[in-house]
């Protein structure tokens, strides 16, 4: 298990869950926090755009990475850490307080989970990212 945690078809395949999972917590958020707190299509169709370059920039990023890029993979760290820090850390600490998670539901799941394997995607490409390029 160590030695798959490590390896880049380790850190791909947790970055893919994360993505994922990150995914997921975007579709809640369109359908129950974007649709009411700004109502304006305007804003409903800049989130859409924020969020479709941000998925599809991501996944890009680890295709590239899956295929050996080390750039790639550098970017796809710095995304997953990006998010990482943009959802659900700051979700947990700032946006809802113990009072809004104890009513949140399933944006709870959705925040745990993310938070776990981007938290496991992260150090697991740590470790693939401190060998040196061959």
């Amino acid at each position: 298990m160590n030695n798959w945690f490590t390896s880049l078809n380790g850190a791909i395949t947790l970055t893919a869950l994360t993505i994922f999972s990150e995914a997921w917590r975007g579709f809640l958020d369109a359908m129950f926090v974007i649709a009411v707190e700004f109502n304006a299509p305007s804003s409903m169709q800049v989130a859409a755009i924020i969020f479709a370059v941000l998925f599809g920039g991501w996944t890009w990023a680890l295709v590239l990475a899956w295929q050996g890029s080390r750039r790639a993979l550098i970017l796809t760290f710095g995304i997953n850490l990006l998010v990482l820090f943009a959802v659900p850390v700051s979700w947990l600490f700032i946006y809802c307080p113990a009072a809004c998670q104890a009513e949140a539901g399933i944006f709870n799941l959705a925040n745990t989970l993310n938070l776990i394997l981007g938290v496991l995607a992260a150090i697991s490409m740590s470790f693939h990212l401190r060998r040196k390029s061959t």
